[in-house]
């Protein structure tokens, strides 16, 4: 039994489909939702009525420095990364060799094969050079937020932020953790990105712009399998 599809139902068919490929993954009235927060600030516990107007784990202080210095305070992190590698290398080999042995007299008489004489010789040289050059930079200059998620005991502080920008050609995202030392964050509340410890910085994004500029799979399975 066969079944006939009528060409106008398959080509509005096929541009439905086209249509919902098309469709962006975030609608320009979509409600944006923050990014969760890595750490929430300590809840304040309720306290004894002991006359004092002050009470300790309160947000008001007096004398208090205003920089991060507890769970889920901001810090700013000026991520200033410059980058820059260079190396060279030159080889260069030679290599000569020259054998010789020959039959000049034998009882006397110097022996002959017709016009030839008994002598073998034999030379080699060999000669090798190569030489290899790489440079590299880059350069990341941001500002970001990041939250302190966690106070050590030696007062140094765990920081993680991360910031999502959307753009017509997809996403990008910026994220950055690390340890600061308590006494590196400037009274701006801001440290730079030079003075995190085990810093993880990270810069990427997605959408059609980073697939265009990626190796298609099936290439880079046969760059990988190419030997020259």
């Amino acid at each position: 039994m066969r079944t006939c599809v009528n060409p106008v139902v398959a080509s509005l068919l096929a541009l439905l489909l086209g249509a919902c490929a098309a469709m962006p993954d975030h609608m320009a009235d979509e409600h944006l939702k923050p990014l969760p927060v890595p750490a929430m600030p300590e809840a304040m516990n309720a306290h004894t009525a002991n006359g004092s107007i002050w009470q300790p784990g309160t947000n008001v202080t007096l004398f208090e420095d205003t920089r991060a210095h507890r769970v889920g305070d901001l810090i700013t992190v000026l991520i200033q990364e410059n980058a820059n590698a260079t190396k060279s290398t030159n080889t260069t080999i030679n290599k000569s060799d020259s054998v010789s042995a020959g039959l000049s007299s034998l009882f006397g008489v110097a022996p002959t094969l017709g016009a030839y004489s008994p002598s073998i010789g034999a030379t080699s040289a060999q000669k090798f050079g190569g030489n290899g050059a790489t440079a590299q930079s880059n350069t990341f200059t941001t500002t970001l937020q990041a939250t302190v998620v966690q106070v050590m005991s030696n007062g140094n502080l765990e920081i993680s932020g991360q910031k999502e920008v959307m753009l017509n050609g997809g996403h990008e995202f910026v994220r950055v953790v690390g340890v600061v030392r308590a006494a590196d964050v400037s009274p701006q509340n801001t440290v730079s990105s030079t003075q995190i410890a085990n810093a993880r910085v990270e810069y990427s994004g997605n959408g059609s712009v980073y697939a265009a500029a990626k190796v298609p799979w099936l290439t880079g399975f046969f760059l990988s399998l190419w030997p020259f």
